[in-house]
């Protein structure tokens, strides 16, 4: 049933291209996942660079290190995510944390309520060596710093410096995670003083930093690939909460959501899937919420994909007879668990898990 094998790709997927993984936490992890599935289903496998914030950061570090696309998505939905993490603090404090996410962008304290080493050491058992293509980024007081294969760089919106040499791989990866308040910033030594680095979302090219390849890397807006699974809407609960802190600390204490549109994205091939059930900064899923997401980067990646002529023929049908299938299986009661059995059996017959 695999029409990977012994069907060209279109001339244009033969080209190089660049794969932006935007923020999101979980949903970025598994929803970037999904789009790097359906960008192998294409053909797609010449990438100029590869490289994102925060979530997204961590299965586009996975394809610049080799692993490949089925093996991704299979690592994504296998991997406890709340074991690459460490809680030091009381679940009150884990509660009070995540309620209080918004205010702590702003006001950016070092110490989290959990702790980013293993998912270092991950990182860096996938990646022993920067991949030559691969970038991240993440913020510094009231600067950006870009890590890249050859050492560490301080840019804006019109330089770029390097600072330093370069950095393990998981030292990276986790201080583009360090979302202020919940994870730990990462502690970074520059000229003998101390930094902190925090959460890639935050620096000016926002939550998908496609502005990073266009701007800093050169790249042409067309050969650009950026998945952004947006800002995270706010339930009833969250939208309570936020009333109320505003009436004790004033309309200014937390920052309104930003721009629904990524920064520098005009011209990009923008994915942007679908809200599912799984949550931002959600470490613990079921496989059945893992597929959800997964799923619906996939679906969204087709369907743009298929815009730019980049998937077509029997690769395309193949694709749309999987999201056809997939939302059969959704439309269904199932027991905890069968919706995976069978998006898993699902993606084997066509050589995609």
């Amino acid at each position: 049933m695999s029409q990977n094998v012994g069907n060209p790709a279109p001339a244009a997927a033969l080209q190089d291209h660049n794969l932006v993984g935007g923020a999101g936490g979980s949903r970025a992890i598994l929803a970037t996942s999904g789009a790097i599935l359906a960008c192998h289903q294409a053909g797609l496998a010449n990438w100029n660079s590869l490289g994102g914030a925060s979530g997204g950061s961590i299965p586009t570090v996975m394809l610049a290190a080799g692993v490949h696309p089925t093996k991704i998505v299979r690592m994504t939905i296998d991997l406890d995510f709340a074991s690459k993490l460490t809680r030091h603090g009381s679940l009150v404090k884990v509660l009070l944390a995540y309620i209080m996410k918004d205010r702590y962008e702003k006001t950016r304290p070092r110490r989290g309520v959990l702790a980013s080493d293993k998912l270092g050491e991950f990182i860096d058992s996938l990646a022993p060596t920067w991949p030559a293509n691969y970038w991240t980024v993440a913020a510094v007081g009231k600067t950006q710093w870009l890590f890249k294969a050859d050492g560490v760089y301080e840019y804006s919106e019109d330089s770029c410096r390097k600072v330093s040499g370069p950095v393990p791989v998981g030292l990276a990866i986790r201080a583009s995670c360090a979302v202020p308040g919940i994870i730990d910033a990462v502690p970074f030594t520059l000229d003998g003083k101390i930094l902190y680095l925090f959460d890639g979302a935050l620096g000016i090219d926002g939550r998908c930093p496609v502005g990073i390849v266009r701007r800093t890397l050169k790249q042409p807006a067309e050969r650009i690939i950026a998945c952004d699974v947006g800002e995270e809407k706010k339930g009833k609960m969250d939208r309570r909460i936020r009333r109320l802190w505003k009436l004790v600390c004033g309309e200014g204490c937390l920052p309104e959501p930003g721009s629904d549109i990524p920064r520098y994205s005009q011209g990009t091939i923008l994915i942007r899937p679908p809200a599912t059930s799984v949550r931002s900064l959600q470490f613990t899923l079921t496989r059945d919420q893992k597929w959800e997401a997964v799923m619906s980067g996939f679906a969204s990646a087709v369907a743009e994909l298929e815009k730019v002529g980049l998937l077509s023929g029997s690769r395309l049908d193949s694709a749309k007879e999987i999201g056809r299938s997939f939302q059969a299986i959704l439309q269904e009661e199932l027991p905890e668990g069968e919706l995976a059995a069978r998006t898993e059996k699902l993606l084997t017959g066509y050589s995609l898990f």
